[in-house]
């Protein structure tokens, strides 16, 4: 089967690797559609760890290949899977902190070398633990590349519940990014009243095709006018969906005191913001962060997608084939002002 495998800094190639065998208990699945993750560039771009590998964790298939005692799936049924599932028994899960589960941490997705997601691979076999709660049947009538967004949208809607933000309260969304667009609309879902902020005027138009009721230019002063548009008081809760001081800096001057900013975006090691702790501290903003997909909404998650609550297929700029894998990454990373959501997808040519 092709293969965009990963075996080191900027070291992506287009292989032929065996396919996958599924053991007792597990299921190979086909990749229908499968995402581009921020996470995974950076590991490229990076070198966060060691080759080779096959990433790819946004997946969306359909099970082709049952291992002996596999009964909850049969062939031909469709399924979005999960690729970290916690053991629900220990010190973390106890407390529902789920990512530092040491079992969770346990990459339960594969298409072969050493276990890293395998979604940028025609076939990936799900482990036992994952066929048993981290599969997700995909009902008819949603597309694979919608299907595909499930994980990522249960990471946002995690983050979402993690701010804590009431009904009504202003909730400012910094950065509309294909993360920024999703928390922006499960915010709104979750009846926050909600402010976004971006760079790229394409971006803001997007935002605003989806739902958003206001949506800034970050190139101007956006604390002000959330401000303004709060009567003095700032936003409630600021989610922050891009990187970088700038954004840092917009997102702790637009919060009002007593607020809550929510980091998001920042997932690897090295990427650091000033803070003014003297100002973030006298005005008790409380500054938290939200990582992974979570057990427990599982379910809602796929919900929001499958009912289209949270409207997914917008978001796709890029879709690719296996066979051109190389430039679905060179897409994605190239980060151009059109740029949005890049899947590999059976349905390219």
């Amino acid at each position: 089967m092709k293969a965009v495998v990963y075996h080191g800094k900027h070291d992506l190639r287009l292989e032929d690797v065996p396919l996958p065998e599924p053991g007792p208990g597990e299921m190979r699945v086909r990749v229908d559609a499968s995402g581009i993750c921020p996470t995974d560039l950076k590991k490229v771009e990076k070198g966060l760890l060691p080759g080779p590998r096959i990433f790819g964790h946004e997946i969306a298939g359909t099970v082709v290949a049952l291992g002996s005692g596999t009964r909850a799936y049969s062939e031909g049924d469709r399924v979005v899977l999960h690729h970290h599932v916690p053991c629900g028994d220990c010190y973390y899960c106890k407390r529902k902190v789920y990512a530092q589960c040491p079992v969770c941490k346990q990459n339960g997705t594969t298409a072969g070398f050493e276990p890293s997601g395998g979604g940028y691979a025609e076939y990936v076999v799900a482990r036992d633990w994952i066929v048993a709660k981290g599969a997700v049947t995909i009902p008819d009538g949603v597309s694979a590349e919608e299907a595909s967004f499930v994980e990522p949208v249960n990471t946002c809607l995690k983050a979402v519940r993690k701010a804590g933000f009431a009904r009504g309260d202003a909730v400012l969304v910094v950065g509309q990014g294909p993360i920024g667009l999703l928390l922006m609309q499960i915010a709104r879902a979750e009846g926050g009243e909600v402010v976004v902020s971006d760079a790229i005027a394409e971006r803001l138009a997007l935002a605003r095709s989806l739902g958003a009721p206001v949506a800034l230019d970050a190139k101007g002063d956006v604390a002000r006018e959330v401000l303004a548009l709060t009567g003095g008081r700032g936003a409630d809760c600021t989610l922050l969906a891009a990187p970088g001081q700038g954004a840092f800096d917009q997102a702790l001057a637009a919060t009002r005191p007593g607020g809550r900013i929510v980091s998001f975006a920042a997932t690897s090691p090295g990427e650091t913001v000033e803070v003014d702790l003297g100002r973030l501290t006298n005005l008790e903003k409380d500054l938290i962060t939200a990582y992974a997909a979570s057990i427990d909404i599982q379910d809602e998650a796929a919900e929001l997608v499958f009912s289209r609550t949270v409207r997914v297929a917008e978001l796709v700029s890029h879709r690719l084939p296996f066979t051109r894998g190389l430039q679905a990454f060179e897409a994605a990373m190239a980060k151009a002002p059109g740029t949005l959501k890049v899947l590999l997808s059976r349905q390219a040519t």
